[in-house]
């Protein structure tokens, strides 16, 4: 019995995923150019296709060539992403994940004042 596809991205996924958003459409070779390792065109299609049944990438015929979009918008997938990793590994709690970076020293208390003052409850932002 096959495994259920992940909903989430896998680090490649995400690689393609990030250059798409990038470039807003592009080709499987586009994409395998872009690829700092430069993988397999097999691999990039391997992907792309993983991309498409997960709802992340729509494919449209150009010319002569296969066209790539987002399907999905970045914000929308970061969201996502934040969620599942907030309740895998906090407990849903962002506070707990906030005492987590400052405590191993990636945000200072400060710069959490500061997004505090910037970012005042009801979503509105200060300037």
């Amino acid at each position: 019995m096959s495994r259920r596809p992940s909903e989430t991205l896998t680090p490649r996924e995400a690689q393609v995923m990030g250059l798409l958003w990038a470039a807003g459409k592009a080709t499987a070779e586009d994409i395998r150019q872009a690829l700092p390792d430069r993988p397999h065109d097999s691999t990039v299609r391997t992907v792309l296709r993983v991309l498409i049944h997960k709802g992340y990438v729509k494919r449209a015929s150009g010319q002569n060539t296969i066209i790539y979009r987002p399907a999905v918008a970045r914000a929308k997938v970061e969201r996502k992403a934040l969620r599942s990793f907030l309740q895998r590994f906090f407990g849903g709690s962002a506070q707990a994940l906030l005492v987590r970076l400052v405590e191993d020293e990636k945000i200072t208390p400060e710069q959490v004042e500061q997004l505090r003052r910037k970012y005042q409850p009801g979503g509105k932002t200060q300037p």
